[in-house]
């Protein structure tokens, strides 16, 4: 009895020392299924996708808040445009057109989405990435945001915000298709 009860001490001392250790990096804490109003709403929100073939990537500038000084060099250079009110450097990427359509597919995977929630070591909300594209005339915009995990769908339908589960974001999304920029 005594054995367990200190393998169950030693247990909680790891799990409370790693959840410490979290607590003090840019941890994300996701893990949260959808609910089924977030699920049919990701599902609308794919299907309001239409035509991508025409679909552009922007690169953020870097986050104002994170990277400061950085961001206002960036700025003041110019050269940027803003897309649902964030700023990205107004040339596209030249990225494979088969890497755009694997993330847009990303996306539409159920298992790739994850209920959103706050993050406590967080800058904020600021996209690394803009897939922009136009579908019977209305501009859609998939907004990637790398240190929260999260994504943001403008469309037809509006807004749409849910996290990048863990297995679509530390999956080909940020190994090869849409690699974590370097400032």
């Amino acid at each position: 009895m005594a054995l367990m009860k200190s393998l169950l001490l030693l247990a909680l001392a790891l799990l409370t020392s790693f959840l410490a250790s979290c607590s003090t990096q840019s941890c994300w804490s996701g893990g949260i299924p959808l609910r089924d109003i977030e699920e049919r709403a990701r599902t609308q929100a794919y299907i309001d996708f239409g035509d991508t073939s025409n679909a552009k990537v922007y690169l953020g500038l870097a986050h104002p808040e994170a990277k400061t000084a950085t961001y206002n060099r960036q700025v003041e250079k110019g050269g940027w445009i803003e897309i649902e009110d964030f700023k990205f450097f107004d040339e596209p990427l030249d990225i494979p057109r088969d890497h755009i359509e694997k993330v847009l597919a990303l996306y539409g995977e159920p298992d790739s989405h994850q209920a959103w929630g706050p993050k406590e070591r967080c800058a904020g909300f600021h996209p690394d990435y803009a897939i922009v594209w136009s579908s019977g005339g209305t501009r859609r915009v998939l907004q990637l945001c790398y240190g929260c995990h999260e994504w943001k769908f403008f469309g037809p339908g509006g807004m749409l915000l849910t996290d990048i589960s863990e297995k679509a974001y530390f999956g080909p999304l940020t190994r090869k298709w849409l690699k974590k920029a370097k400032e």
